[in-house]
């Protein structure tokens, strides 16, 4: 088991604190965009009803068109609040054994209007082997977030980065690829987020670049990370 200190449960409750609350808002964005677009077809659709009111023909089609765009945007701000609901449930247990690819898979689609918006596009690999550590899912979520927000700046021309999950020695790695002109200070978090680099060592973690590859290396040690027990 990690031996865990109080400064750094402190660094760690605040930047975990930080990565919910980011997430949580730019979900409450995506949703309510969701709902702005509702209410404005759901506006059409009363302004139809009033004109039918008054007199004139229904024209179905139109209804049914207006109808079948609300039903889209209720199915998308569905799926959001699905990924934010698996995101909160992610602190149920402290430690468990984790399918990386699930959990980059959400991470992917968490960070889909942050990326979006800088034009990047995430690709998750997918290995043909399942690649598991046993972990905090919340923390490492955080951290590999973390990771992303380091790694954006970096990505190549092509506006792809590539996130790949694999199995090593007592754990596992990911790999943030399509990098160029990685700075050894990549590695601090923009030297500012210590809380970030107490996750990574909570998790028994080590981050490394490869300049040649133009990649970051998260690795991450099995049964590493908080047990539940009390904090010191």
């Amino acid at each position: 088991m990690t031996t865990i200190d109080s400064d750094c449960w402190k660094s760690v409750s605040e930047e975990s604190l930080r990565f919910f609350g980011e997430m949580s808002a730019s979900v409450s964005h995506e949703i309510r965009n969701k709902l702005a677009v509702i209410n404005e077809k759901a506006g059409l659709v009363q302004d139809i009803a009033l004109a039918v009111k008054s007199g004139r023909a229904l024209d179905p089609d139109r209804l049914e068109m207006q109808a079948g765009k609300i039903i889209d945007q209720v199915r998308q701000a569905n799926r959001v609040v699905g990924v934010l609901n698996r995101l909160a449930h992610s602190v149920d247990a402290p430690r468990i054994r984790i399918d990386l690819a699930d959990l980059i898979g959400l991470m992917t689609e968490l960070y889909e209007r942050k990326t979006a918006q800088a034009e990047i596009t995430i690709s998750a690999v997918v290995s043909a082997d399942p690649v598991s550590v046993i972990t905090s899912p919340f923390l490492l979520a955080a951290l590999i977030g973390a990771c992303i927000d380091a790694a954006m700046p970096r990505v190549d021309d092509s506006r792809i980065m590539t996130i790949a999950a694999g199995a090593i020695a007592d754990g596992a790695a990911i790999r943030f690829q399509n990098l160029t002109g990685i700075e050894e200070s990549d590695l601090e978090f923009g030297g500012q987020d210590t809380g970030a680099r107490a996750m990574l060592e909570m998790l028994g973690g080590r981050l490394a670049a490869d300049r040649q590859l133009g990649e970051f290396v998260l690795e991450i040690s099995n049964c590493a990370g908080p047990d539940g027990g009390s904090q010191p």
